[in-house]
């Protein structure tokens, strides 16, 4: 064999080579945007109205329970401030007022 017939065999080596790689990132590419196209199509259906069903349940619960910390504090703070100011306008001394 010449140094030609050496040279069309391994551009054809080459060939089958690309081939066969393309195939493979082919097919890689191929089950991954199925796996993206069933992962969307599964968040759509059943992921994200659940996640929404949670957060939404999560959020109903917090503010449940914040009420029932922080209402008496701002009862408290509210009647301290009401019996200050109260305080405050019977103690305060009567001021004259001038007519012009």
């Amino acid at each position: 064999m010449t140094l030609g017939d050496w040279r069309d065999v391994s551009i054809i080596l080459l060939a089958i080579e690309a081939i066969v790689i393309g195939i493979i990132y082919g097919l890689i590419f191929y089950y991954l945007w199925k796996g993206f196209r069933i992962a969307t199509g599964w968040l759509r259906l059943t992921g994200l109205p659940q996640g929404r069903r949670y957060s939404r349940q999560i959020k109903n619960i917090t503010q449940q329970y914040s009420q029932k910390v922080a209402r008496p504090i701002v009862k408290a703070e509210t009647t301290i401030a009401r019996t200050t100011r109260t305080l405050g306008s019977i103690a305060a001394a009567p001021k004259q007022r001038t007519r012009r």
